[in-house]
C-alpha cells in the first residue's frame, strides 16, 4: 500500500517591462500581444518521494462475546416499580445477552518496507492565439497568454501521487492529481505517463513513475483579491520604517516620544497593473480597502483585537518614486495608515466596540458607534502584530462584497442577502496572505483606565446571561413540544 504524498509550486507572476509593453499596446495591440506570448511558458519539475508498508491479515482463535457469533441466551431480572396509584410491584424484565465462545479473530499488521517515487512535471499551455486575440470581443490584453497573473497574485499548485480521499488515507494504485488553491482562473488539466509499462501507477515495491502534467486555461474566474503589500522603501529602494510612533506621557509622568504606533506605512506593487486592467473589464471605478487587523497574546495565541478599514483615498500619499530608476518602484504607491483617526472603532485601532449585551440595546436607540465603544490602548511591554490585508473593490477578477454587487443572484433577499454564500463573507473576499509588522508597546507607558477594565468584565460576565437565557426559554416551551 502507498501513502499520500505531494509537492506544492507557488506560480508567481512572470516579471517584464510593463511600461515599456503599455507603449507598445497603445500603439499596436497585436505586437503587444506577441511580446507576452514570446513569455516563456510556467513549467516546473520535481519529485515525489512516498511510503510503502506491506499489509497483511492473519487469523487467531480467541475468547470472544458476541452474539452475532456465539449466540443468545435470555437473562431475567426483577424488579419493583411504582404504579399510577402509587403501589409498589414486582415486575420481570427479561433481555437476551451475547454468549462467550471460541472464533476465528481477523488481525491486521503492517510494517514499512520501501519507498517509491513520482518524477512529474507541469507545464501550462498558452491559448491559441487564431481564438484569443484583440479580434475577440472578451479579449483582454494583458491576459495574452490565458494564464497570466497580474502582480500580487499567486497560486499554489499542489500535485500527489493519490487523489485524495475519506475513506483510506493509502491505497494500491497511483492517482496523479493536480490542484490549485485559489486559482485565478478556470484549468483544465490532464496527464501521461512518460515511462509507461506493465504495472504503471501501481503500488510496487520501490515503484518509479514518471508524469506529465498539461494545464489548459478556459477563462478567468473570480477569487480572492490579491495582495500586493510589503514593507516600504524609497525610491532609491532603501528600506523605510513601516511604524511612526506618538509621544505620550509615561507612568512617572515625563513626556515619551515613542508612546505607540500612531501610523503605519507600506508599499502596493499591484496597483498600476490591476488598475489598468480594471479599466479594460470594468466601468465601475476600482477603489482598494484596506483592513488592519490588531493583534495581541493570549493563552490560545494570538487574539484579534481590533479591526480598522482604510479606503485608496484616505490612505495614498504622494512621494518621489515616480523618479526611480526601478521599475517596480517606480509604478508602486505609497500608502500611510493612520491607526487612530477619530473616534469611530471602524477607523481608530485603540477603541473598541462595548459589548454586544450593551451595544445592540444601544443601536435600536440609534446611538451612533463613536457613543458605543471605548478607549482601549496597548498594555505596556506586550509584543503586538499588525495584519494588513486587501480588498480589491469594484475589480470583476475578484470576489466582492454584497454592498459592492447587490443585483447579484446571491445578494438578493431570497439568498439571506448574502448569508448563505459563502464567497461574500468578509474573510473570503479580503486577501488570504496578510502583510505582518509586528511590534512591542513601550514598558514605561500605560494608558489604559478603570472604563476598559468594567467593560471587560461586563464581556466575559454576558456569557452567563446569555447561558441562562437559553436555558429558561428551553424550559418554558420545552412542555409544548411534548
Amino acid at each position: 500500500m502507498c501513502s499520500p504524498a505531494n509537492h506544492v509550486h507557488t506560480r508567481k507572476p512572470y516579471l517584464f517591462d510593463e511600461e515599456a509593453w503599455l507603449d507598445q499596446k497603445n500603439i499596436d495591440r497585436y505586437e503587444a500581444a506577441e511580446t507576452l506570448r514570446h513569455q516563456p511558458t510556467p513549467t516546473w519539475a520535481a519529485r515525489i518521494k512516498y511510503n510503502q508498508d506491506l499489509h497483511w491479515y492473519w487469523e487467531n482463535c480467541e475468547m470472544v462475546e458476541d452474539a452475532l457469533t456465539c449466540g443468545t441466551y435470555e437473562v431475567c431480572d426483577e424488579r419493583t416499580v411504582i404504579t399510577d396509584t402509587g403501589e409498589q410491584k414486582k415486575v420481570e424484565e427479561c433481555h437476551h445477552r451475547a454468549k462467550k465462545c471460541y472464533a476465528d479473530v481477523v488481525v491486521h499488521e503492517s510494517q514499512h518496507c520501501s519507498y517509491g517515487h513520482m518524477d512529474f512535471d507541469v507545464e501550462f499551455r498558452k491559448k491559441d492565439a487564431t481564438d484569443w486575440n484583440p479580434k475577440n470581443e472578451n479579449y483582454i490584453d494583458r491576459l495574452a497568454n490565458g494564464y497570466d497573473l497580474l502582480p500580487g497574485e499567486e497560486e499554489a499548485v499542489t500535485v500527489s501521487n493519490l487523489m485524495s480521499g475519506w475513506l483510506s488515507s493509502q491505497a494500491t494504485q497511483l492517482t496523479p492529481t493536480l490542484s490549485i488553491e485559489d486559482p485565478k482562473n478556470e484549468y483544465k488539466s490532464d496527464y501521461v505517463v512518460l515511462n509507461h509499462q506493465p504495472g504503471s501507477l501501481s503500488c510496487r515495491f520501490q515503484g518509479y513513475d514518471k508524469v506529465s502534467f498539461l494545464v489548459d486555461t478556459e477563462k478567468r474566474i473570480a477569487s480572492r483579491s490579491p495582495n500586493g503589500f510589503s514593507r516600504p522603501v524609497d525610491f532609491d529602494n532603501e528600506p523605510i520604517e513601516s511604524l511612526e510612533w506618538s509621544s505620550a506621557r509615561g507612568k512617572t509622568g515625563h513626556m515619551v516620544l515613542k508612546a505607540f504606533p500612531y501610523i503605519m506605512k507600506a508599499q502596493d506593487f499591484s496597483s498600476a497593473a490591476i488598475s489598468e486592467v480594471s479599466g479594460e473589464v470594468s466601468k465601475k471605478l476600482k477603489n482598494i480597502v484596506v483592513r488592519i487587523q490588531l493583534y495581541e497574546p493570549s493563552v490560545f495565541g494570538q487574539r484579534l483585537r481590533s479591526t480598522i478599514y482604510i479606503d485608496e483615498a484616505e490612505g495614498v500619499k504622494q512621494t518621489l518614486n515616480a523618479l526611480s530608476e526601478d521599475q517596480k518602484i517606480r509604478r508602486s504607491t505609497l500608502w500611510k495608515f493612520i491607526l487612530n483617526k477619530g473616534e469611530n472603532p471602524s477607523k481608530n485601532m485603540y477603541r473598541n466596540y462595548i459589548p454586544a449585551l450593551v451595544y445592540y440595546p444601544g443601536k435600536i436607540l440609534f446611538l451612533p458607534d463613536e457613543t458605543l465603544s471605548y478607549d482601549e490602548h496597548l498594555d505596556p511591554d506586550t509584543e503586538y502584530t499588525l495584519k494588513l490585508t486587501v480588498y480589491q473593490k469594484n475589480m470583476p477578477f475578484y470576489r466582492q462584497s454584497c454592498e459592492s454587487d447587490p443585483d447579484a443572484w446571491d445578494c438578493k433577499w431570497y439568498a439571506l442577502w448574502g448569508l448563505l454564500s459563502p464567497n461574500r463573507y468578509e474573510n473570503n473576499y479580503f486577501s488570504k496572505n496578510s502583510l505582518d509588522v509586528t511590534f512591542t508597546s513601550n514598558p514605561d507607558v500605560d494608558l489604559r483606565t478603570w472604563l476598559s477594565t468594567f467593560w471587560h468584565a461586563i464581556y466575559y460576565g454576558q456569557y452567563p446571561v446569555y447561558a441562562g437565557v437559553i436555558y429558561f426559554t428551553f424550559k418554558a416551551i420545552s412542555p409544548l413540544l411534548i
